[in-house]
């Protein structure tokens, strides 16, 4: 992959080893000192993205719901892990499931890796250290792992619209195994207990794409399972239960046979370890819904600015897309946030009349505004384009005066070829912290991740997360 981020050397385990002992081998022992600075970069910028995510949707309802499911039928509601954005604390499984939902509640989670890598990985090593002093460049090393496993998991399962379209969400199935990585990481996990992690990991990993059926709130679930899933089944490799070592490529219930059969590439889970950090994969988001419509959105508001027009200009929009775009985001009456956040309709028609796709164009959906409406009604998802796995459909904009252009955006903003900025990303997480814990606050959040790699200890930064005295340093 160009501009991959590759360090000068790395160890090659045995050939022998499985997949997972010899991915394994590699991070129980990688040295803060044999990462790239690129990698520890990127690792500092996608937890600042993170957890402003998180924040912004630490009261959202299908956290609120989390929560209240984490403490039925327990007489302590507490435990020693914070939930970001709030005074509360779980112990550290509970409060991982709690903070992914909330990282991924309002579609502005990180997107590649295993899908969001950042939900997954990212509430893992934060819950853990709850209870230990660890140290940034831990922590840091932690979140490579993590991000790493997660993304090669899913390269080895034939990459991520061949393993989605099956119907799987590999959030919730590659995302486990990049959890299990994070959290063995940060438990100082040997490389027999950490191959047990990921392999315990991968028995009762899933997560399938129903919820698009009925705009469902599962969908924000699958990174906090993830993350609980993969932290737990760390927790049980530390107290001695083993994990299947050809979790990934046994033939017969192996994850590969069974969640990728026909289209795996098992050789690519491998390829480049230790000297590529997958990390690079991942690329975030400036716009509040799925990430497969931001090409579209660019696309448009490019046509809109070149041609000096506004959304009255336009009398129809053409999206030349295939049938499995169309099955995923033509979506002509959305009915709550989910559908509105998967609905191309809905997407460009805010776009053009805002001039945006923020949070505020999603929540509350806007389809009562007529100029909407209309636009949405104008709009056509049509399957009469091939498009190759990691590109989206160009569109074509109809104008009142008979002009036609199209416009084909293959890296929109937010991606790892066309990444924000330093000033994009900070006014991101402004608009997603401040309203929840204020200017001041933001501002030391990011000053603490900024200087990550010199911290003792990672309290400092995970009571700043918080409301009130709740995140303190015990």
């Amino acid at each position: 992959m160009a501009g991959a981020i590759v360090a000068p050397s790395a160890a090659k385990p045995a050939a022998t080893a499985t997949l997972i002992e010899q991915a394994a081998d590699y991070w129980a022992t990688a040295r803060y000192q044999d990462v790239t600075p690129e990698a520890v970069r990127l690792s500092k910028r996608f937890l600042l993205d993170t957890v402003a995510a998180g924040i912004a949707g630490s009261h959202s309802e299908v956290v609120e719901i989390a929560i209240a499911a984490a403490r039925a039928g327990t007489e302590s509601t507490s435990g020693s892990a914070v939930l970001w954005g709030r005074s509360d604390r779980l112990p550290p499984p509970q409060a991982a499931l709690v903070n992914g939902t909330a990282a991924h509640a309002f579609e502005l989670d990180d997107f590649g890796g295993c899908g969001h890598s950042g939900a997954v990985v990212t509430p893992v090593v934060l819950a853990l250290s709850a209870s230990k002093k660890l140290a940034g460049r831990d922590a840091l090393m932690a979140l490579l792992a993590g991000y790493d496993l997660a993304a090669r998991v899913l390269e080895g399962a034939g990459g991520y619209r061949p393993h989605n379209d099956l119907g799987w969400h590999s959030t919730g199935t590659c995302g486990s195994f990049g959890a299990a990585a994070a959290a063995a990481r940060v438990l100082a996990l040997a490389p027999s207990g950490f191959a047990d992690a990921l392999g315990i990991a991968g028995t009762f990993t899933g997560g399938i794409w129903a919820f698009l059926a009925d705009g469902a709130m599962t969908k924000r679930f699958h990174p906090g399972k993830a993350a609980d899933n993969g932290l737990s089944a760390a927790l049980l490799a530390a107290a001695g239960m083993t994990g299947p070592r050809q979790v990934l490529e046994t033939q017969w219930g192996g994850f590969f046979s069974t969640y990728s059969p026909g289209i795996a590439t098992p050789a690519a889970t491998l390829q480049g370890l230790g000297s590529e950090f997958r990390i690079d994969r991942s690329g975030m988001k400036p716009y509040a819904c799925c990430r497969g419509l931001h090409a579209g959105i660019d696309a448009l508001l490019q046509i809109l600015a070149e041609t000096h027009s506004d959304c009255r200009s336009i009398a129809r929009i053409l999206v030349h897309g295939n049938a499995q775009f169309r099955l995923q985001f033509d979506r002509l009456q959305p009915t709550n946030l989910l559908d509105a956040q998967f609905s191309m309709q809905y997407a460009l028609a805010v776009a053009a009349v805002s001039g945006r796709a923020t949070l505020d164009q999603f929540e509350p959906p806007r389809t009562s505004d007529p100029e909407i409406g209309r636009l949405m009604a104008a709009t056509a998802l049509l399957d009469d384009r091939v498009i190759a796995p990691g590109d989206y459909p160009p569109i074509e904009v109809v104008f009142n005066d008979g002009r036609r252009i199209e416009r084909h955006v293959q890296f929109a903003k937010g991606a790892p070829q066309n990444p924000l900025s330093d000033r994009e990303l900070a006014d991101k997480v402004a608009s997603l912290i401040d309203p929840v814990l204020g200017a001041s606050r933001r501002s030391e959040i990011a000053a603490t991740i900024a200087r990550l790699e010199e911290l003792d200890d990672l309290r400092i930064l995970t009571r700043l997360l918080t409301r009130g005295d709740a995140g303190k340093v015990a």
